[in-house]
């Protein structure tokens, strides 16, 4: 089982915080300009991320808290991701009470097995580019290709609010969440 570290958490830090990466996003960035430049192929720097092989995987995540994301990334020979160099990137997302609230108002039936996590394939619905971190709580995530016809931005249960996926879901991978007193396991199909 791979464990993750306070290494490879995504903080959506506050709007006073300096930011760390250019794909990790406080609430007040402007992230067409912010993203310009960034790479269009993976959701944040390597350092961050779960780094998993091919196939079924169990990633301990007890490390996040509430407010908090890390990224799973494992090989795949799924076309699916060739945008993202054969790599599915998947999210953890462990919701704050507030993005609880609203995940049990709007969340799609059947998705998320337990309210206090959010989990998602990284790949924008539009071009299949990278999803990544934009720190806003109201609106976690956001396509990396900020050209004029892309530009996606999604909410914390994963539907589109604006850009090319406006309207569109993220998707989500095969998954089983184990939450016990000792840890809290996602087992990836």
């Amino acid at each position: 089982m791979h464990k993750m570290t306070r290494r490879q958490v995504i903080a959506l830090i506050p709007s006073s915080t300096v930011l760390l990466c250019p794909a990790i996003l406080n609430a007040q960035t402007n992230i067409d300009d912010e993203w310009a430049d960034i790479p269009t192929n993976t959701p944040i720097g390597e350092t961050y991320l779960v780094n998993v092989p091919e196939g079924p995987a169990e990633v301990d995540v007890s490390a996040l808290l509430p407010g908090e994301v890390t990224i799973i990334a494992r090989p795949t020979a799924d076309e699916e991701y060739a945008s993202t160099d054969m790599v599915q990137y998947i999210a953890v997302h462990h919701r704050t009470p507030a993005q609880i609230a609203y995940g049990e108002e709007n969340d799609r039936d059947g998705t998320v097995q337990d309210p206090g996590y959010f989990v998602a394939n990284l790949v924008c619905t539009h071009r299949g580019k990278a999803i990544g971190i934009t720190g806003n709580p109201d609106a976690p995530f956001a396509c990396t290709d900020r050209s004029r016809r892309h530009s996606s931005v999604f909410d914390a249960t994963g539907l589109g609010v604006s850009g090319a996926s406006d309207g569109e879901y993220l998707s989500i991978p095969d998954y089983q969440l184990d939450i016990s007193d000792e840890a809290v396991v996602l087992r990836l199909s």
